[in-house]
C-alpha cells in the first residue's frame, strides 16, 4: 500500500512538473549581468539593443541614437536594427542612462537589462525619469534585418597613434574614418549569423578604397583575423568590407562577382551581405568580400611560393594608373602603374638582394606580357596568357561598362608552374551596369549609356605622353590568330555565346539559378529588409535612374525604382553585346528598308522580299532603334610611331587617312568627315570584326555558275563571323541584303530570316552545332 501511496504521489509530481516545464521554456531566460556591454565608461547615457535574447555576447550590442538621416527615416524616431536571427517578439534593452527607464509595463533600473515586447516596425514609448524633473519621453522602433550576418566591432581605448605616429585621443570610428591609412590592431569583433555568436579579436581594421572612401561618409573597410573566420558563409582571413556607396541597390558587386564565378573566370572573390556595427552604432548594409590576396583560403587559391626563391614563383599584380602610390608599384614600359599585391613587398628595399631579385622578377615578367600585347601577335599572347581568362575578363568589364576597366583595379594573376599570366579575379563593380556617368579617352559614349563600347577602345596617356589603349582592350588590335585558328574577336563571341547568355538570363529571371548566381529579383528579396535599414541611415548616394538617358522608361525615385532601372539597363545591355557577339535579343522590330531609300525602291525592296522563297520576320528582327555607335570596333589604336587607322563613317565613307605621328605626341582617334563617292553598291568592311557598315545594299558578287554555300551570307565562299555580322547589319536595316544573299541565310531552316539564323552562324563557327 505505501509503495503504491508513493507511485501516485511520483505520478502527481510529474503531472503538475510538466507544464511547469512548458512554461519555463516558453520564457526567455534572465538578462545576464556578465554579458551587459562595457560602454558604460563612454560618458553618455543611451538604451543599448542585444543581437541575442538572453545572449552571453558582450559584444552584440547596439545603442539607439538620432544621428541617422536616410530617406527612410521619421524624425524623432530612434531605431534598434537586430539580426535576422533575433527573436521576433521580444528585445533585451540595456539601460545605459543613470536614471530608470519605464517601457510598457516594464522598468530597467540604471545599468541593468531587461526583456521587452515589441512589434517589429511600430513605435514604442520609453519614459526616462519618470515623474522627476528630468522626464523626458521617447519613442524608437524595432527592425530585423535579413542580412547573412551582423558583424559587430568594438574598441573603448580612446587613444590610438595614427599612421603618423601621433597620438589620438578619440574614439574608435572618428580615428578610422579620419585618415585610411590609420589601422587599430586587436579590437574585438562578434559574428551572429545562422549558426549563433562568435566572439573574436581581428588582427587588424583599417578603411580601404579611393573614390568609396572620399566621396561618402559610408567608409569601406579591410578586416583582418588572425585565424581563418565564417561570415555568413564565406571563410577567410582577409575581408574588404565593401560600402556600396556608388550603387543604389546594393548589389551590384555581388551580381558581377557571381557572374564572373558562373562563366569560369578564375578566382571571383566570393561575399556575404551584412550589417555592420562599429562601438554599438549602426553603419550601414556591406558585402564582406573575400579580399583580393593568394593563398589557400583565400580567392587565389594559387599558394604564395616566394619565401625561399627569388624567380619562377607564383604573384599577383594590379594595373592601377591612378591609386598606386601608397604601394610597391613599377612602371611598365607603356607608362602603366602596376601594384605589387602578392607576395607582399611593403617592406621593399633596394639594398635587400632577395627582395630586389624578386621585385625585379615581377616586373620583368609582367612586361613579357605587355610586350605581347603591344609588340607581339595573338600566338605571342596566348604564349604568356590564357586567352580565355582574358576574353572572359574582358566581356565582364564591357558587358558591366565598368568606368575602371584596364585602368585600375585590373589584375593579373600569374601561375609560375605554366609561366602563364590569367586575367583574374575581377574587382570592384559597383559603379557597373549603369551606375556612374562617365566618359573614358577613346570612347564616344558614357557608361551610364547601354550602348557603346568602353573597355574595347578605352585609352590611357601616360607620363611620357604615349597614348595606349588598355591592357583588356588592346588584343582587338593585335594581327594573327592562335594556335587553333581564331582572332580574339571570334574568342570573345564563342564565350559570349556559351557562357554569358544564358548566365545573363539568369538575372534577368529567365534561366535557372545555379551555384552563387541568382536573378537580380532574387538578390534584391535576399536583403530587402536590411537594405530598408540601409536607408534608414543613409541617403541614396548615386541616383542613377533619373542620370540615365539611354533608356526610355521613367523610374520612381526609390529603391524599387533604381532596382527596375537596374533590371532593364542589364537586358539592354546584353541586347546590344549581342549585336556583335551574337545571340536573341528583344528590343522593338525594325524593318529590312533602308531608311535612305526612295518610294520606288521601297516598292521594290517590298516586293523582292516577298517573292523571295526565304523570307524576312522584321518581328525579330531587332536592334536599338536610337543607338548612337555602331556595334563593332570603329578605331584601331597602336602607339610608338605606329600607324592610327581611322575607320569609315556610318555613312559609308572609305576615306581614312594613316598618319604617322610623334611618340611625344598625343594620339588621339578620329573618325573622318563623309566625302565619300564610292558607288552605292559597294561594301565597306571595318576592323578588327570587318562587319559591314554601310547602309547601301550589298549585291551578290558569287560568279553565276558557283555553288552557293549555306550560311555563306556574304558569298565569299566561306562561313565566317563576316556572315554572322552581314546578317545582324541587315536585320538592323544597315544595309539591305539581295535575295541570293537571303537564299542561304536560313541557317536555322524555319523559312524566315531573323536574328536566330545570326546566332546559328555564330554556334557553327564555335563547333557548337552542325548542319549539311
Amino acid at each position: 500500500m505505501k509503495r503504491l501511496l508513493g507511485l501516485v504521489l511520483v505520478l502527481c509530481l510529474l503531472i503538475t512538473a510538466v507544464p511547469l516545464y512548458v512554461f519555463a521554456a516558453d520564457k526567455p531566460l534572465a538578462p545576464n549581468p556578465e554579458a551587459y556591454p562595457d560602454y558604460a565608461d563612454l560618458g553618455y547615457g543611451s538604451l543599448y539593443a542585444h543581437a541575442t535574447l538572453g545572449g552571453d555576447s558582450k559584444q552584440t550590442w547596439q545603442r539607439w541614437h538620432k544621428d541617422v538621416q536616410g530617406i527612410n527615416y521619421e524624425k524623432d524616431i530612434r531605431y534598434f536594427f537586430l539580426p535576422s536571427t533575433a527573436d521576433d517578439n521580444q528585445v533585451e534593452i540595456y539601460n545605459n542612462y543613470n536614471t530608470a527607464v519605464i517601457i510598457g509595463d516594464v522598468t530597467i533600473e540604471p545599468y541593468t537589462a531587461a526583456f521587452v515586447d515589441y512589434k517589429e516596425g511600430e513605435k514604442v514609448t520609453a519614459y526616462r525619469g519618470k515623474g522627476t524633473a528630468d522626464e523626458r519621453e521617447y519613442q524608437f522602433v524595432v527592425l530585423k534585418s535579413d542580412a547573412e550576418a551582423s558583424v559587430y566591432v568594438n574598441d573603448n581605448k580612446g587613444s590610438y597613434v595614427d599612421a603618423n605616429g601621433k597620438t589620438q585621443n578619440t574614439d574608435l570610428w572618428s580615428f578610422l574614418v579620419k585618415d585610411k591609412a590609420n589601422s587599430v590592431a586587436d579590437s574585438q569583433c562578434s559574428i551572429v549569423d545562422e549558426n549563433g555568436t562568435f566572439d573574436t579579436t581581428l588582427k587588424k581594421i583599417k578603411g580601404r578604397g579611393n573614390t568609396n572612401w572620399t566621396q561618402t561618409d559610408k567608409k569601406p573597410f579591410n578586416l583582418t583575423f588572425y585565424d581563418k573566420t565564417d561570415i555568413g558563409g564565406v571563410v577567410d582571413k582577409k575581408f574588404s568590407f565593401v560600402a556600396n556607396g556608388k550603387d543604389t541597390t546594393l548589389l551590384r558587386n555581388s551580381i558581377m562577382y557571381d557572374l564572373a564565378d558562373s562563366v569560369g573566370n578564375p578566382y571571383s572573390s566570393d561575399q556575404s551581405f551584412v550589417d555592420f556595427y562599429v562601438n554599438g552604432v549602426y553603419r550601414g548594409s556591406y558585402i564582406a568580400c573575400q579580399k583580393i590576396d593568394m593563398g589557400k583560403n583565400s580567392v587565389v587559391s594559387l599558394k604564395d611560393t616566394s619565401d625561399d626563391v627569388d624567380k619562377d614563383f607564383n604573384f599577383l599584380v594590379e594595373v592601377d594608373v591612378w591609386n598606386y602610390k601608397s604601394d610597391v608599384y613599377f612602371v611598365s614600359d607603356k607608362g602603366y602603374h602596376v601594384v605589387l599585391k602578392t607576395p607582399d613587398l611593403d617592406d621593399y628595399d633596394e639594398k635587400d638582394p632577395s627582395m630586389k631579385a624578386k621585385y625585379n622578377f615581377i616586373s620583368s615578367t609582367y612586361q613579357r606580357l605587355e610586350d605581347a600585347l603591344y609588340s607581339g601577335t595573338l600566338a605571342d599572347i596566348e604564349k604568356i596568357c590564357d586567352l580565355e581568362s582574358l576574353a572572359t575578363q574582358y566581356l565582364l568589364q564591357e558587358f558591366g561598362k565598368n568606368c575602371d576597366g584596364g585602368y585600375t583595379s585590373t589584375f593579373f594573376t600569374y601561375n609560375a608552374a605554366e609561366d602563364k599570366f590569367y586575367a583574374a579575379p575581377i574587382w570592384d563593380c559597383d559603379s557597373d551596369l549603369g551606375a556612374v556617368d562617365c566618359v573614358r579617352d577613346g570612347c564616344s559614349t558614357s557608361t551610364i549609356d547601354h550602348k557603346g563600347w568602353v573597355t574595347r577602345l578605352a585609352t590611357y596617356k601616360s607620363d611620357n605622353r604615349i597614348t595606349t589603349v588598355n591592357p583588356l582592350g588592346q588584343a582587338f588590335n593585335v594581327k594573327g590568330k592562335t594556335s587553333d585558328g581564331k582572332t580574339f574577336e571570334e574568342i570573345c563571341s564563342d564565350i559570349w555565346q556559351s557562357k554569358f547568355l544564358s548566365k545573363i538570363n539568369v538575372l534577368l529571371g529567365e534561366g535557372e539559378a545555379t551555384g552563387r548566381l541568382k536573378s537580380i529579383d532574387e538578390y534584391a528579396k535576399s536583403i530587402e529588409k536590411s537594405a530598408y535599414i540601409n536607408y534608414v541611415m543613409w541617403d541614396f548616394m548615386w541616383l542613377c535612374a533619373q542620370k540615365n538617358k539611354s533608356l526610355d522608361n521613367k523610374y520612381s525615385e526609390d529603391y524599387a525604382g533604381e532596382l527596375q532601372y537596374l533590371k532593364d539597363w542589364t537586358a539592354a545591355r546584353k541586347d546590344w553585346m549581342s549585336l556583335t557577339y551574337g545571340g536573341e535579343i528583344a528590343t522593338e522590330p525594325v524593318t529590312s528598308i533602308p531608311a535612305t531609300s526612295t518610294e520606288a525602291d521601297k516598292t521594290e525592296a517590298t516586293e523582292s522580299t516577298t517573292s523571295s522563297a526565304v523570307t524576312t520576320d522584321a518581328t525579330e528582327s531587332t536592334v536599338p532603334s536610337d543607338s548612337n555607335e555602331d556595334p563593332v570596333n570603329t578605331t584601331e589604336i597602336t602607339t610608338d610611331n605606329a600607324d592610327v587607322t581611322t575607320e569609315p563613317s556610318a555613312t559609308g565613307s572609305t576615306e581614312g587617312g594613316t598618319e604617322t605621328t610623334d611618340p611625344s605626341e598625343s594620339v588621339t582617334p578620329t573618325i573622318p568627315d563623309s566625302t565619300d563617292t564610292t558607288p552605292a553598291e559597294s561594301t565597306v568592311v571595318t576592323k578588327p570584326s570587318e562587319s559591314v557598315t554601310s547602309t547601301a545594299p550589298v549585291t551578290d558578287t558569287a560568279p553565276a555558275d558557283e555553288p552557293l554555300v549555306f550560311g555563306d551570307v556574304n558569298l565569299d565562299n566561306k562561313v565566317n563571323i563576316k556572315d554572322a555580322t552581314t546578317l545582324q547589319k541587315h536585320l538592323a536595316k544597315l544595309l539591305t541584303l539581295s535575295d541570293k544573299n537571303l537564299s542561304v541565310s536560313d541557317t536555322n531552316r524555319d523559312g524566315k530570316v531573323t536574328i536566330k539564323d545570326a546566332t546559328t552562324i555564330q554556334k557553327k563557327i564555335a563547333n557548337l552545332i552542325s548542319w549539311d
